[in-house]
């Protein structure tokens, strides 16, 4: 990572860093400011609390089961029935109330509640009253149920004091309805015990006429299950956590949340902080979903933490001991510091948890594809099973026609064993297995059966192209079983193509060579002609003989050397020359040629410089051969380098090889191949007007290659370096 990278890098965790932390000290700063409002509310709360308690005392209800309005009905009856006879104008006569067990509901209504009933005669002149209770402690009762019959028997009003029924709630309707249920009962009765008495009583006789009786009810009362006010009133909160979210405290830090959220989402989107793709923010899905719980979880501690570390709390908890430590006591105001420090931290820390979830969701977002791909472990194990499956697969159908065929068909015979025995041990659930498996086994082999096809005809075409002399054939599919014979024609493909263009590369070479050696040799051989015919006249002067014989033995030796060179790089091509392999130091070959050649060296205007090793560097080589390889060398420097230049002999040794490197800037252009240098009589200079038989270079590549080493040329522009490499 270069120093911007890692400066860059460094700038992003400091700006993260301040993205977690600011909030955090942020919502501590605050913490006196909403502590001081949650204490406003809570007063607040705790007068509307004082106010309203004071209000519901006055409308305290008793709750009662619905049927005690029944059992008054049919206790109001029996009552009645009791006043008639002690008024004496008519005896009532009880047999239906008996018969039917409403008196035992008066007993009942008698035993579980207070009463007061009064009896006015037809005439109005005479009343009459019954009671269970004093009329003063009647006055004095609070919950109470009243019952006024008319002058024909009609229920005329029913209404309740501080009693709310189970079901009806004290409405008017209700209540009527539900009394009238013991007065169709009471009808049903007198009509069933006359037919089954056969007797004539008149239903109408108890009646209740021109009366009224008030039931009251004791709290303790079997008909009651407890008090209760009838004005629910409102909610008026006095909890921290709900005084906390009503002072606008959850929003803050939801809000500081959402800033965390947006910049996870947004920094990465400056490059030049190079930040988003952390380890740390590209943890799986799975991973992440444990560091969001995490979060969320730290959230919520943290946000009870607040509300029960505020100053008020603090000091109600330890108002009469303060708490100590090695003995020295801690002041509430210091505690209040410590556990705010406690508090910065613990946001600092939910909130960096919340940043590396949202960079995690921002990578979710987008790149979708892959991040369901390589970043949800379910999804990377469901892959690999399926990969897994498919190699299995591709296993069990691999069958090789070349060889190993019985194995083959081995691993298809086991694996169809072990689906069928898995099968078997399904029970019924087999069959259906069986057959599932039947069909896809018929589905696999149909396909598996169209891809040897295909595959077949893929190879039986690419034959019949080859046959007809087509050698770019393709066989890029997957071949399967032909696979190996795929792999042979795409050899045969190769070597035909190789023999196509060395035979082309030969033909080409036998032309040039053709050319070459006609040109190199015909030269000279005219030369000598030319010379020998100017001998033959008789009218040449001694001198000018002498000239003539010098020149033809010049011209004699040059195609000696020719024929020479010819002949013995032939002999190195075709590999008849024998080899006198002996421990050679190489730096003495060197300086020992420069010693010879050192008058050419000087008389010609190159500066050599030789970089050699004081040490020997001794090799197991051919010293005559290597001597003519460097002397070779040498001699195409002299020729083609480019005068007033420089010249580098460098021998670099290394523990497994040596290398020789003869380096010079060339006079001519160096317009074509490197290699082409290396071919027999190639010159540097393309008019061949140069003194050589162009096979320099040919000779000194096959010596090296005859001593198992490697001869190379390199150009770079007009520099010419021939590098030459023996291994230990």
């Amino acid at each position: 990572m270069d120093t911007k990278l890692k400066k860059s890098h460094k700038l992003a965790v400091i700006i993260i860093a301040l993205i977690v932390l600011i909030p955090a000290f942020l919502l501590v700063s605050l913490y006196p400011t909403m502590e001081e409002a949650m204490l406003k509310l809570r007063k607040e709360s705790e007068e509307q609390i004082e106010a309203e308690e004071i209000q519901q005392e006055e409308t305290l209800q008793l709750f009662v089961d619905a049927n005690f309005v029944n059992y008054a009905m049919e206790a109001s009856y029996y009552i009645y029935g009791q006043l008639l006879n002690e008024s004496g104008t008519d005896t009532a006569d009880f047999s239906v109330l008996q018969e039917y067990g409403w008196v035992s509901d008066y007993h009942r209504v008698y035993e579980g509640a207070e009463f007061i009933a009064r009896y006015v005669s037809a005439d109005g002149e005479k009343s009459n009253g019954m009671s269970n209770t004093d009329a003063d402690d009647m006055d004095n009762r609070s919950f109470k149920l009243t019952l006024i019959f008319d002058a024909y028997g009609n229920l005329a009003e029913i209404t309740t004091e501080g009693i709310q029924l189970e079901e009806y709630y004290g409405e008017q309707e209700p209540l009527y309805e539900l009394a009238m249920r013991s007065e169709k009962q009471y009808q049903e009765n007198v009509l069933q015990y006359n037919t089954e008495h056969g007797t004539t009583i008149s239903g109408e006789q108890l009646r209740p006429k021109n009366f009224t009786v008030q039931f009251a009810l004791d709290p303790n009362s079997f008909f009651a299950y407890g008090t209760g006010y009838d004005y629910a009133g409102s909610y008026y909160p006095t909890d921290p956590e709900v005084l906390y979210c009503t002072t606008g405290a959850v929003w803050l830090v939801v809000a500081m949340a959402v800033l965390v959220v947006l910049f996870a989402f947004l920094l990465p989107f400056v490059k030049s902080l190079h930040t988003g793709r952390e380890k740390l923010f590209s943890l799986p899905f799975e991973g992440m979903a444990i560091i969001g719980m995490g979060a969320v979880s730290l959230t919520i501690g943290m946000y009870f933490l607040m509300v029960h570390t505020t100053r008020w709390e603090l000091t109600s908890a330890f108002e009469n001991h303060l708490p100590e430590f090695l003995g020295y006591e801690i002041s509430v105001d210091m505690l209040y510091l410590l556990l705010r420090c406690v508090n910065f931290v613990g946001w600092s820390l939910g909130f960096f948890l919340l940043y590396i979830m949202a960079s995690g969701i921002r990578q979710m977002v987008v790149r979708p594809l892959y991040y369901l791909k390589n970043q949800v472990l379910c999804v990377r194990i469901v892959r690999w099973f399926g990969r897994q499956c498919k190699k299995l697969y591709r296993y069990v159908t691999n069958i090789d026609i070349n060889e190993k065929l019985h194995a083959s068909i081995l691993k298809v015979v086991l694996a169809n064993f072990a689906i069928l025995l898995l099968l078997c041990c399904l029970w019924w659930f087999g069959v259906v297995g069986l057959i599932i498996y039947s069909v896809v086994l018929y589905i696999l082999l149909r396909k598996y059966g169209e891809k040897v096809q295909t595959q077949y005809h893929s190879i039986l075409h690419a034959t019949e192209q080859m046959a007809e002399g087509d050698l770019k054939i393709s066989l890029e599919e997957d071949l399967g079983m032909f696979a190996p014979i795929g792999e042979s024609l795409e050899l045969v493909q190769q070597g035909f193509e190789k023999a196509v263009v060395e035979e082309a590369k030969s033909q080409n070479m036998k032309t040039e060579l053709i050319t070459n050696v006609s040109h190199d040799l015909k030269t000279p051989l005219t030369a000598i002609i030319t010379y020998v015919d100017l001998l033959k006249q008789e009218n040449i002067t001694e001198e000018e003989r002498k000239s003539y014989i010098a020149t033809l033995e010049q011209k004699s030796q040059r195609l000696k050397v020719l024929i020479e060179d010819l002949f013995e790089v032939s002999k190195a091509h075709s590999g008849n020359v024998k080899m006198n392999f002996m421990d050679v130091d190489v730096v003495s070959l060197l300086k020992q040629v420069r010693s010879e050649m050192d008058e050419q060296i000087q008389s010609s205007d190159l500066q050599f410089r030789w970089n050699l090793p004081e040490e020997k560097v001794v090799l197991s080589l051919d010293g005559q051969r290597t001597y003519r390889v460097f002397e070779n060398l040498l001699n195409n420097i002299l020729k083609y380098a480019m005068p007033h230049s420089r010249v580098y002999v460098d021998l670099i040794q290394e523990e497994s090889e040596v290398q020789i490197r003869f380096r010079n800037v060339s006079a001519m252009e160096l317009d074509f191949d490197a290699e082409r240098l290396t071919g027999r009589f190639v010159r540097g200079d393309s008019s061949r007007n140069t003194e050589g038989s162009g096979l320099g270079l040919a000779i000194a590549k096959s010596f090296v290659e005859l001593q198992k080493g490697n001869f190379q040329v390199e150009t770079d522009g007009d520099l010419f370096k021939a590098l030459i490499t023996f291994y230990r």
